[in-house]
């Protein structure tokens, strides 16, 4: 009898032990207080180009400043902060009557973003058209407004940290950067926030959770 309780008691301690560490194993947080604690950046008026939009349906507006005011427009909201800026397109001999495809390129602090425009034609010197750029430019601060304004504090989210961020680089548009942002909702674990910039937009964030 006695023999037969030690038995019980020594595997209980065995299996009880393996299933205490299968449970902490489980609920390992292993992003836990990755990264760099962040807070948000002072509020900025939205950036924008410095000059005017120009009107489109002024007698002989020009196609050129119409196409580089939104590109810029474009490289400022990813870049989501004020910056100078500027831009240049190569359509010598546009008339907009014909199927066209040429690069304009926008400078930011001496990041330069191409972008391939292509123009279809729509009668009476009317023409719509298309733009994309393989990269575009991000800068910490833009990511971190961006960042700390959709995982707030006021929705559950705590521990907001990031790798370290580029002041301002030129970036791949589409693809993930390969620094990251963190963050804790509530009682779940750290979930893991992907940067992924964009050429006509702020960079769209992803969360990416623990099991």
């Amino acid at each position: 009898m006695l023999i037969g309780l030690l038995v019980v008691v020594v595997v209980c301690a065995g299996l009880c032990g393996i299933g205490q560490l299968i449970t902490n194993i489980v609920n390992k947080d292993e992003w836990k207080d990755l990264g760099k604690p962040v807070t948000r950046p002072a509020a900025q008026p939205t950036p924008t180009p410095t000059w005017p939009r120009p009107n489109p349906f002024l007698p002989n507006a020009k196609a050129d400043p119409q196409i580089r005011h939104q590109l810029e427009s474009w490289v400022l909201t990813s870049a989501g902060v004020q910056r100078p800026v500027s831009s240049t397109c190569d359509m010598e001999g546009f008339t907009g009557q014909t199927a066209t495809t040429f690069d304009c390129t926008v400078t930011i602090e001496d990041h330069k973003v191409v972008y391939t425009v292509s123009t279809t034609p729509k009668g009476n010197g009317v023409f719509n058209w298309t733009a994309k750029a393989a990269n575009t430019v991000v800068t910490r601060e833009g990511i971190l407004q961006l960042f700390t304004g959709l995982y707030p504090e006021s929705y559950g989210w705590s521990n907001l940290r990031c790798d370290d961020l580029p002041e301002i680089a030129l970036v791949p548009a589409g693809q993930p950067l390969s620094q990251v942002c963190y963050a804790k909702l509530k009682d779940k674990k750290t979930a893991k926030i992907l940067i992924k910039p964009s050429d006509q937009a702020k960079p769209h964030l992803e969360s990416q959770f623990q099991d």
